[in-house]
């Protein structure tokens, strides 16, 4: 227990005195909003933080009014500061936080409180080993760390007003989460997370490093970046797997809604396809709607041809077991990227990541969203596809080891029940009303006096609740060891210490194939192809074979010879399969076919060549 020596006093309670707040007079020290201080009460020494300060003194406004008008200055006002505190209370033998129950005493002495006193009753139990060092704890040189678990397990989310220094503070995160091998995936939207590859060399920088104990760092090793517009440089390309939808899962991915009969024409068109391709594209499905006789086809056939022409699916998609790898982060970088395919993108990649987590095909991560308004905005401010899957997540990915970060500059426009679910939340300056409202009604332990701070938090300090912390803390968030890739361009040239000169944009460069000479190599063994037909369509090309009225033998090939012939005929394609289908179940078997009863009789050429042999042999 703290031992409270007389130089140590720094003032003392007055007043009306309750068990929750308390006034007392500062003696003589030089406090500051938001110090801790220890208070004695009958039940043990509790932790008190300052939350305003004021001078008060015996001038009168008559006395000031003349001292206006004769331009004097009165040394005789007397003057003394007062100190409002917050009672947070102290830990009991077994460790839990209580509060008193009864007064504090007018006339009891006041001392500011140790570092193991505000340790002890804040929570800050965390390490260097089991915790992500973010920063030190406003007014003081002790280290805030984070449980990691808390984190990752709860669900995070950074609000700050555009500037305010959430993609900064999500830097310092990811560069914390990256020592402890977390698995990362982060949906980068104006590429600023490219700089983690990069060491932090600002000159600017180099004194907050040794105020913070950090040195400048790079995780180029553990970060991989990916792009839906494909690979350039050592940026890889981004596909989603589009093979074998689902008519739920390109519902899902549609902007514009389907009606009824749009999604029974989609429904039927997949039905169709799934009988003669075991392995189908979007392409196909597309082939498959627009020979509907239906008139709701149009549409469907705009939607599809617009998710296809997006150019992000593809036959063996970027797998999710590639993302997700212990030590790593996944970068996904959308600079570039139209909203729309954004969304698309981000729907995707989100489900496919929720569902093979919850299968166990990858193991526990953390998905980081930036410009979450974009993805998941409050309802009534817009429709977005992945509002759902992040939703879901939001309140089912902790129970299967998939945590949630979200980063905004919008709170009003995040959904509030994605706000909600996040048990860590580290918010900057924020001064939009509509912002402040939503925060305060969608984090828990924040209140009308915290809604005044947030307002007045200098750049750079955040107010953190969760992640093992007992209470909401100010702390000041560490200078990054990474560069910052999201700070404003500045537009007239102040001769910055950093670098004066005009520099190019940092874009990958696009790596060009040398053409090399060629060389004579033993063949590449053959690599057997998965079939892609099924096996109706493998009869349909038999029968087809057969009566001649195709020349290949490849099924494949046959069904798109016969789809365009039915096409011509103006016939329904599926039909016009589906009566082959019927002659090989029940007359063109493989072996043994029954030539004699087949209907088609003499117009089947594989039945005159039989009956020519015959012939043939009958002569000899």
């Amino acid at each position: 227990m703290q031992e409270q020596g007389k130089k140590d006093i720094v003032g003392y309670i007055y007043g009306d005195v309750g068990s929750t707040n308390f006034n007392f007079v500062v003696n003589g020290h030089t406090l500051r909003k938001f110090d801790y201080i220890l208070a004695p009460h009958n039940e043990g020494n509790m932790l008190a933080q300052i939350m305003d300060l004021k001078e008060i003194s015996d001038l009168k406004f008559e006395d000031a009014t003349t001292m206006m008008q004769s331009g004097g200055i009165n040394n005789t006002i007397k003057t003394s500061t007062s100190a409002i505190a917050d009672v947070i209370g102290y830990r009991d033998q077994e460790g839990i936080l209580q509060s008193p129950l009864t007064p504090f005493s007018s006339g009891a002495a006041v001392m500011l409180a140790n570092e193991d006193l505000i340790r002890s009753v804040l929570g800050l139990s965390a390490s260097k080993e089991n915790g992500a060092y973010i920063g030190l704890l406003k007014g003081h040189d002790l280290q805030v760390f984070l449980n990691i678990d808390a984190l990752v397990q709860k669900h995070i989310c950074i609000l700050a007003k555009t500037g305010g220094g959430k993609s900064y503070a999500c830097g310092v995160l990811v560069e914390e989460l990256l020592k402890h091998d977390v698995p990362l995936v982060i949906i980068d939207t104006h590429g600023e997370y490219h700089s983690l590859t990069e060491p932090n060399k600002s000159r600017k920088d180099q004194k907050n490093m040794e105020r913070f104990k950090v040195k400048k760092h790079d995780y180029k090793d553990q970060i991989t970046e990916y792009s839906p517009v494909g690979g350039r440089g050592n940026i890889k390309h981004l596909t989603l797997n589009g093979i074998n939808l689902k008519a739920i899962e390109i519902i899902d991915l549609l902007s514009a809604k389907l009606s009824g009969p749009q999604v029974g024409v989609l429904y039927q068109a997949i039905k169709e396809v799934k009988e003669y391709k075991s392995v189908y594209s979007l392409r196909d499905i597309v082939d498959a709607v627009s020979r509907s006789k239906s008139n709701a086809r149009w549409n469907v056939i705009a939607s599809l041809t617009s998710l296809d022409d997006s150019g992000i699916f593809s036959d063996n998609g970027t797998s999710t077991s590639e993302l997700v790898k212990k030590g790593k982060c996944a970068l996904i970088n959308m600079k570039g990227i139209a909203p729309d395919v954004q969304d698309v993108v981000v729907a995707r990649i989100t489900k496919e990541l929720f569902e093979d987590r919850k299968s166990g095909k990858i193991q526990p991560f953390l998905l980081i969203v930036e410009e979450a308004h974009n993805y998941c905005p409050e309802q009534g401010l817009g429709k977005k596809v992945s509002s759902n899957i992040l939703r879901t997540i939001a309140s089912e990915g902790r129970k299967f080891g998939m945590g949630l970060c979200i980063v905004s500059q919008r709170p009003a426009k995040v959904d509030k029940n994605i706000i909600s679910q996040c048990n860590t939340n580290i918010i900057l300056k924020v001064t939009n009303p509509n912002d402040l409202k939503a925060i305060i009604s969608s984090v828990e332990g924040l209140t009308s006096q915290t809604y005044d701070e947030i307002q007045r938090l200098p750049i750079g300090v955040g107010l953190i609740s969760g992640a093992g912390l007992q209470m909401p803390l100010m702390v000041e968030i560490r200078t990054r060891e990474t560069n910052h890739g999201g700070k404003s361009v500045e537009i007239s040239n102040k001769g910055d210490d950093d670098n004066s000169e005009p520099t190019e944009p940092d874009i990958p460069m696009v790596k060009i194939a040398k053409t090399e000479p060629m060389t004579h190599t033993a063949p590449k063994p053959a690599v057997e192809k998965t079939p892609t037909v099924t096996e109706k369509a493998q009869n349909v090309g038999r029968v087809a074979k057969r009566l001649g009225w195709v020349d290949t033998e490849d099924p494949d090939k046959a069904i798109k010879a016969l789809t365009k012939e039915a096409e011509k005929m103006n016939e329904n394609v599926y039909k016009y399969l589906d009566s082959l289908s019927k002659l090989a179940d029940d007359f063109c078997t493989s072996e043994n076919p029954k030539c004699i009863k087949c209907p088609m009789g003499q117009g089947c050429k594989y039945r005159m060549s039989l009956h020519t042999q015959k012939k043939g042999l009958f002569k000899r």
